[in-house]
């Protein structure tokens, strides 16, 4: 004869070993201390636009890790799947409605040791932290819902200025050589109009939508054989993709 099964017990067993592994993952993740979460940037309470906002964002900062071609951790953004895992460690990454129990921004404000998303990168510029206004607008989508539409995300890019982006890059990176009077070459940051004007050695270096006619970025890039020292021109790959992007835009 074949052994009966017991359907009510053994649904019981089942329902309780479903039970102890939810409390294992509950008691797996890392609890952030309330005095911690309390020094969190507010969120934004303004309405916050996903596509125009929140997804350049993600686009900027986490998918050259967590994009199409890198999941590290086995985590992806660029999909909403993929974005509202729920992490073994340390639970959701997007908690909608719940942005303080998000582990995306317990991760951006550095609340998790070792675990600073973006990471620093190994040169300046090149992997920065997301500033305050960041998360406090990533708090603020997440607390207004976290809405994601299904399907894919038309690209937008957003606008590159001279003021204030290029202008405060310019000047970290190159004023200590190209700025005021006895600017060398006689090219000078100081300004947008001086920029564009470019410098009484090398003439104009941008041309306003044209990147690929603009020598400021082969300069930038460290790879101009005809200034001296072309390396010591070199910045960050950020950095340049950003100036690049303005001039494609039109330099202004």
């Amino acid at each position: 004869m074949k052994p009966r099964l017991n359907a009510p017990g053994l649904l019981i067993r089942l329902v309780s070993s479903l039970a102890a592994a939810a409390t294992l993952a509950i008691q797996a993740q890392v609890p952030i201390p309330a005095a911690e979460l309390a020094k969190l940037p507010p969120p934004l309470t303004r309405p916050v636009d996903f596509k125009t906002e929140v997804y350049p964002l993600f686009k900027a900062a986490c998918f050259k890790c967590h994009g199409p071609e890198k999941q590290k951790g086995k985590y992806r953004m660029d999909t909403k799947e993929g974005a509202f895992k729920v992490t073994d460690d340390h639970g959701p990454a997007i908690a909608a409605g719940k942005s303080a129990q998000s582990a995306i921004i317990h991760m951006a404000a550095g609340l998790i040791d070792e675990m600073l998303m973006p990471p620093p990168g190994g040169k300046p510029g090149e992997s920065d932290p997301l500033t305050r206004e960041q998360i406090s607008l990533l708090r603020g989508w997440i607390d207004q819902g976290a809405a994601w539409p299904d399907g894919p995300i038309t690209e937008i890019v957003a606008p590159v200025r001279f003021d204030p982006e290029i202008k405060a890059l310019l000047a970290g990176s190159c004023a200590k050589c190209h700025s005021g009077a006895g600017a060398e070459g006689g090219f000078s940051v100081d300004s947008m109009d001086r920029v564009l004007t470019g410098g009484k050695t090398y003439g104009k270096v941008v041309t306003p939508g044209n990147p690929k006619k603009s020598s400021l970025l082969t300069i930038l890039a460290g790879k101009d054989e005809d200034i001296p020292k072309p390396e010591a021109h070199r910045i960050a790959d950020k950095p340049l993709r950003q100036v690049e992007e303005w001039i494609r835009q039109g330099a202004r």
